[in-house]
């Protein structure tokens, strides 16, 4: 795999050249640069080399890396951005479904970005999901998320919370069921998306189940008891659970 670093410390940069030459062999390092002005004269129409993977700092001397990525008409080559950590940048990462390494850098958390690069199949997604993560992007404050983007077997799909009534797991995947009654399976687990989806008006009410609160209708009392969402489906409360929707529902609704 062809590899184009943008890192604008010269300490940042070579240290991960390092990492990389010594735990991912198959990254062949093609060039290097440390600005928008960089990213735009090595990855444009007429770039001067082609690569299929774009290691990529946030804040460069220019501006976020972000002004670069809006002037390419097509981004025809996988993203992984190295960032230092936030809680709610790294939430907008997640919802975008674009991979991500923490300064300072972990080998296993790098392989493990790399290992889910595809050289050999363009991503034509890849521009939406940075539109995606631009809008969501916030370094101080929470943003009002909209959509997020799920990694299901077909390819990246762009769903609006609020369409989303439920999460299912099922082994290592996730069912996501929309109020069109469609079903999207994400290669990720259900835990992978729990705490981000748990502070926009989601809970975990089973080890199965996420729930969108929008979407209750009914709680029927029991040892767990069970939901009945709005699309008339039945859902089981686990006993371990029950206390923490019942905090959910007070936090939302009040004392009911």
């Amino acid at each position: 795999m062809r590899a184009l670093l943008i890192e604008d410390e010269p300490e940042g940069l070579q240290n991960l050249l390092n990492l990389l030459e010594k735990y991912c062999p198959d990254v062949e390092v093609v060039a290097t640069g440390g600005s928008n002005a960089d990213l735009l004269r090595l990855s444009g129409e007429d770039g001067e080399t082609q690569f299929d993977v774009a290691f990529l700092d946030i804040d460069l001397p220019d501006g976020l890396v972000f002004t670069g990525l809006q002037q390419l008409e097509e981004i025809p080559f996988d993203i992984i951005f190295v960032t230092a950590y936030n809680q709610y940048a790294l939430t907008a990462f997640d919802f975008s479904a674009i991979d991500y390494v923490l300064k300072p850098i972990e080998p296993d958390d790098l392989r493990r970005a790399v290992s889910r690069i595809r050289p050999a199949r363009k991503n034509s997604s890849t521009k939406q999901r940075v539109e995606l993560l631009q809008q969501n992007y916030s370094p101080n404050m929470p943003n009002a998320f909209e959509k997020i983007g799920i990694s299901g077997l077909d390819g990246v799909h762009f769903v609006r919370l609020s369409d989303i009534v439920r999460l299912e797991a099922e082994d290592n995947y996730t069912h996501f069921i929309l109020k069109t009654n469609t079903k999207i399976t994400a290669s990720k687990t259900i835990k992978a998306y729990e705490d981000t989806l748990l502070r926009l008006n989601f809970v975990r009410v089973h080890k199965k189940h996420i729930v969108n609160m929008n979407y209750m209708k009914t709680y029927i009392k029991g040892e767990g008891g069970y939901l009945v969402l709005e699309n008339g489906e039945t859902i089981e409360v686990s006993r371990r659970k029950k206390a923490s929707l019942m905090d959910s529902v007070r936090r939302l609704y009040g004392e009911i």
